[in-house]
């Protein structure tokens, strides 16, 4: 995964917070071994302030940010798109008279995130990427990604770059909508649409 940049503040005073939630529990922990005359060994050292930190930086990364807690406490406003999500898209290579199927997949933490959207033909992978949460009509995901044909795709098809954007509504979460564009010399461009698959593996359907 590669990390990834947002417009919420929530990077700016989560470490701090959890710089000096390690600096109490450091504190606590000796006192404890104090008060039960618990005396470690010269070679085990007691939860160090560093290490305490790290661990609960690692704990937020990973999983706590995700949590409706750390969401309702305001310590997460980054919207959690990680999963598999089902749709469709249609091109300016064929006059956008064709829906082609296409799978995107997401892997998040707090931190770092990795897209990656397969069609019939090709598989794509992000480089870099953002999420804007200051919207009041939803976060947006914008990103460049690096596009490799399959062994089946078109001869005037090769490796390319291009430029994802799509946005998640406030009142609908289950899906995303965008538009996309392939640079240079592919000089495609067109629209997606994916929904969000559940847990038993099938996909919640787009509603008229």
């Amino acid at each position: 995964m590669h990390s990834y940049s947002t417009d919420s503040d929530e990077r700016r005073f989560v470490p701090l917070i959890l710089a000096a939630l390690a600096i109490v529990l450091a504190w606590g922990s000796s006192q404890f071994l104090a008060a039960v005359h618990v005396s470690l060994p010269w070679w085990m050292e007691a939860p160090s302030t560093l290490g305490l930190y790290g661990s609960l930086y690692t704990l937020f990364d990973k999983h706590l940010w995700k949590t409706s807690s750390a969401r309702k406490l305001g310590l997460s406003k980054v919207p959690n798109l990680e999963g598999r999500w089902k749709g469709f898209l249609v091109t300016s290579f064929d006059d956008f008279d064709k829906q082609r199927d296409v799978m995107l997949q997401i892997f998040q933490s707090w931190t770092q995130i990795s897209i990656y959207v397969t069609t019939a033909t090709s598989i794509s992978r992000s480089c870099v990427a953002v999420i804007q949460v200051s919207d009041l009509n939803g976060a947006g995901l914008v990103y460049q990604y690096q596009c490799q044909p399959l062994a089946n795709a078109r001869k005037s098809m090769h490796m390319h770059y291009g430029t994802g954007m799509l946005r998640m509504f406030k009142d609908d979460t289950s899906h995303l909508i965008g538009e996309y564009y392939a640079g240079r010399d592919r000089g495609t461009f067109g629209q997606i649409c994916f929904w969000k698959v559940t847990p038993t593996g099938k996909a919640e359907e787009p509603t008229d």
